[in-house]
């Protein structure tokens, strides 16, 4: 947090400065927080990375290949299973001849119910029927369903699908392995093989902060469902999202100049190795936006021209046939003792970025307070924001952006008073600072 803090106080309104190429079915854009570095000073430098998917072509996809990983403990009871066997059953009905998948189930043990197979119309009458004999009792082994569903995707795994495992679960890991950490090194050991995991979370009743490190080291998407009879229609938009991939395998690399150091890659998992840092995306689908702020450190020993980062974009071009594509961009920057050049250099549309993210990581420390019981602490946290964001935003010239934030945090503060919904709202907190962060 105070890394934000510090990062966001030296941002105020400017030029823009921007670098945009096009890459296949991506549009590939670079900002710089200023276009010069202050000597003496911090030597920190904020990159916005952003990629923009195309639209799909409707009348192609890719096949897909696909473990749908089903909790059946004993909370599960009820109108939650009744609605999670409706909506599995319109998701197999939504798979075409050409797709493959699979439906494991876990409680106490593991089953897989629906060996990876073809979804032809005899596989998808067997599947109906096995999702209708449904029942919940047990514990809960997440662990052991999520290995499982992806024995079975990478049983079917092969280039040019979309390998991806589903798992849906309403409570806690408490059979297996149950440490947050071990269980997201099983989806990030995976998703480096191309099979990436997406989660849902249904109810109040789960764990958000596992769920959501499930998705970010499979490389997937995460949703919180609060009401049952929304699982149908979250598990379309999942399958829609995967019908409409434009870009696999997708990864961002920054290869750090001589010198300059890494401070952090804001809202995305990632690997270092050397001067090398990669952010791995695995697909995007049409339409999909991703932004990634990055913050680094330069060694200010001279003044003029110095060399930052190139960063290069590499993946799979769904609409050009699987096609390897990339592209690089190169960052410098200037260091001066001119204050005016560097007033002159801020950017406006990082800062507001940074805001963003700051007000992301606000919402989430809220968001436990809430559940340890400090509510008024909680309170106080989002209030203390949303004055220093209203001074920020008028620093800004005015910012639609920074606006939005504020009135998010106000409207949190109401919300958190209502203690009879204190679960649904630590969870709805958490995961709209989760998509914030993207």
């Amino acid at each position: 947090m105070h890394r934000l803090a510090a990062l966001a106080a030296v941002l105020l309104p400017a030029l823009l400065h921007p670098g945009a190429a096009r890459a296949g079915s991506l549009d590939f854009k670079t900002l710089t927080s200023n276009t010069h570095i202050l000597m003496p000073g911090d030597g920190r430098l904020a990159l916005s990375i952003d990629l923009t998917a195309d639209k799909a072509n409707k009348n192609e996809r890719l096949p897909m290949n696909v473990a749908l990983v089903i909790d059946r403990s004993g909370s599960m009871l009820g109108d939650k299973m009744e609605q999670t066997r409706a909506a599995a059953a319109a998701f197999v009905r939504q798979l075409g001849d050409t797709d493959t998948f699979s439906i494991i189930s876990y409680s106490d043990d593991v089953r897989v119910d629906v060996p990876s197979r073809r979804a032809n119309a005899a596989a998808r009458q067997e599947a109906f029927a096995v999702i209708e004999a449904m029942s919940a009792a047990g514990s809960t082994n997440l662990s052991g369903g999520l290995v499982r569903g992806q024995e079975e995707v990478e049983r079917a795994f092969a280039q040019g699908q979309v390998n991806r495992v589903i798992l849906m679960s309403d409570g806690l890991a408490n059979r297996g392995i149950t440490d947050t950490k071990a269980i997201a090194q099983l989806a990030r050991t995976h998703a480096q093989r191309g099979i990436s995991v997406s989660t849902m979370g249904v109810g109040t009743d789960y764990a958000e902060d596992l769920m959501t490190a499930i998705a970010d080291q499979g490389s997937g998407n995460y949703y919180f469902i609060q009401d049952a009879k929304q699982i149908a229609g979250v598990l379309s938009t999942e399958l829609e999202r995967m019908f409409s991939t434009v870009a696999q395998a997708t990864s961002v690399s920054i290869h750090l100049d001589d010198g300059v150091d890494l401070v952090n890659v804001y809202g995305y998992t990632f690997t270092r190795q050397g001067d090398v840092v990669t952010i791995p995306l695995a697909e995007l689908f049409g339409g999909q936006r991703r932004s990634i702020l990055v913050e680094v450190q330069l060694p200010l020993i001279r003044e003029g021209r110095f060399p930052v980062v190139n960063v290069s974009l590499d993946y799979l071009d769904v609409r050009e046939g699987g096609k390897k594509t990339g592209q690089n961009m190169r960052i410098d920057t200037q260091v001066t003792k001119d204050a005016k050049l560097v007033e002159a250099g801020r950017n406006k549309i990082v800062a507001e970025r940074i805001e963003e993210i700051r007000a992301a990581t606000v919402m989430v420390q809220a968001a436990d307070l809430l559940r340890d019981g400090r509510r008024e602490e909680a309170k106080e946290l989002m209030k203390g924001e949303a004055e220093r964001l209203r001074v920020q935003g008028k620093a800004l010239g005015g910012s639609t952006r920074v606006n939005v934030q504020v009135q998010v945090l106000e409207k949190l503060q109401y919300d958190f008073d209502d203690s009879s919904v204190a679960p649904a709202t630590i969870k709805a907190t958490k995961a709209r600072a989760y998509e914030q962060a993207k």
